[in-house]
């Protein structure tokens, strides 16, 4: 089977330590081709073959320019530093156009991608020569990557699933910009076109399953990550206190709810020290949010960890916790979204812990599940964690649950072969129609 994959990010293992593609593809049997849109050196062990577009490089089209898109190879000893030459010129320009925060300037960006120059023949070449069996999109659908997969599935023509973690057609968003609602109205539109040409959609939530089902009919279902989940559970002996590890990124005001909780913790700790919580982030912080977040006695911040550190992190704690803001706009923003951080925690050999709002689609899954310590509103954070705090053996009963959650639902065998037969029966399928 030969996959070709879709996808914004580079496949690089070091910057994404998270990296879904690496989670769902290694040691599948498959040979892999990327085409990807944004600067970097892969640094993965399942793909060698690589088509490469940057903003720098569809800027520069527009410009009368060279059109954008080269191809690469690896090998397993270097890298054809050829084709990523002006590397740290593009990491520059996609470093400050990532941190774009205001919608006239994401608009702009994706219309430098809408009519910039791809090299066709470039691309068409690189698809020619992998002969790909199926195309495989894993994304958030925005005006770039709808149009270059409308290109690569037309080059092709095999068929295309795609994969999404994210709101990217609902309207049930609280924006106040009109620009932002002029281009959500204008990838809707073309998603709606696209739409026909999927031969299988994968999310992360039933609930957005259910909502593309009932507006697209389409072939619609859940992928989520999968992790290496053991056949034995050894129970842990408790900590004193008990120690909750957040690992993960800061945004969407998710550190408003680690600040809440840290000051919780503070109440709770009045008399004795019961509970504290460690934050292992990479993302910079602002004075305040350090002030919030590292208090030195309740609440730590300790900075990045490395995936293979985050695992002792994780064996010498009691709790991995998982968080989501409580504001309107970040509740709907998120509500469909399934972290694949969730999976990480119950693979972590601790109980789990989940804070957001109880529509989310994490909450509600774990809380069906009975696999994690669910708190829905906030204010409920201070009498859930004090019970805890006061009954430590239930961390133990937890983390037991959480285990066996991923060995019934997210064991790395079944979702690869999962994967596997989807696509085997999809190539067959279109196999079959075009003959």
């Amino acid at each position: 089977m030969r996959i070709l994959i879709i996808s914004d990010e580079v496949w690089n293992d070091n910057i994404h330590g998270n990296n879904v593609l690496t989670n769902w593809f290694s040691e599948f049997e498959a040979e892999f081709a990327n085409i990807y849109c944004s600067p970097g050196k892969p640094l993965n062990n399942c793909c060698m073959q690589y088509f490469q577009i940057t903003d720098s490089m569809m800027f520069k089209s527009i410009l009368g320019g060279k059109k954008a898109g080269e191809a690469f190879k690896l090998d397993s000893n270097s890298i054809n530093k050829t084709m990523l030459k002006g590397e740290n010129e593009n990491k520059k320009l996609y470093s400050k156009l990532k941190s774009i925060t205001t919608e006239s300037l994401r608009a702009i960006r994706e219309l430098i991608w809408n009519y910039g120059k791809y090299d066709i023949e470039a691309l068409q070449k690189f698809i020619y020569e992998f002969k790909p069996d199926i195309i495989f999109s894993p994304r958030l659908a925005t005006i770039k990557i709808l149009r270059l997969e409308k290109i690569v599935y037309d080059i092709a023509q095999v068929p295309i699933v795609a994969f999404t973690g994210d709101a990217e057609y609902s309207m049930k968003l609280f924006r106040l910009s009109p620009v932002f609602w002029i281009k959500k109205l204008i990838i809707r539109s073309k998603f709606r076109q696209m739409m026909p040409n999927y031969s299988l959609y994968y999310t992360l939530s039933d609930e957005q399953r259910k909502e593309y089902e009932n507006e697209f009919g389409n072939n619609i279902k859940i992928l989520r990550k999968c992790g290496d989940f053991k056949d034995t559970f050894q129970n842990k002996e408790v900590n004193k206190p008990i120690k909750i590890v957040y690992a993960g990124k800061l945004y969407s005001n998710r550190w408003k709810t680690l600040a809440k909780i840290g000051k919780v913790l503070k109440v709770i700790n009045e008399n004795e020290k019961k509970m504290i919580l460690e934050i292992y982030t990479k993302d910079k912080m602002t004075k305040r949010q350090i002030k919030l977040l590292d208090d030195g006695n309740n609440i730590f911040v300790k900075g990045p960890v490395s995936v293979e550190n985050l695992k002792v992190v994780y064996n010498k704690a009691d709790i991995a916790l998982h968080v989501e803001s409580f504001d309107l706009k970040n509740r709907l923003l998120t509500k469909v979204s399934f972290s694949t951080k969730i999976i990480d925690c119950l693979e972590s050999g601790c109980a789990v812990m989940v804070i957001s709002w109880d529509k989310h689609s994490g909450y509600t899954y774990l809380k069906k599940k009975d696999a994690a310590f669910t708190i829905g509103k906030e204010s409920e954070i201070m009498a859930e964690l004090k019970v805890i705090a006061d009954n430590p053996e239930t961390v133990i009963e937890y983390a037991q649950k959480a285990m066996k959650c991923g060995q019934l639902h997210h064991q790395k065998e079944v979702v690869q072969k999962m994967l596997y037969d989807d696509f085997n029966y999809i190539i067959k399928r279109f196999n079959r129609i075009e003959q």
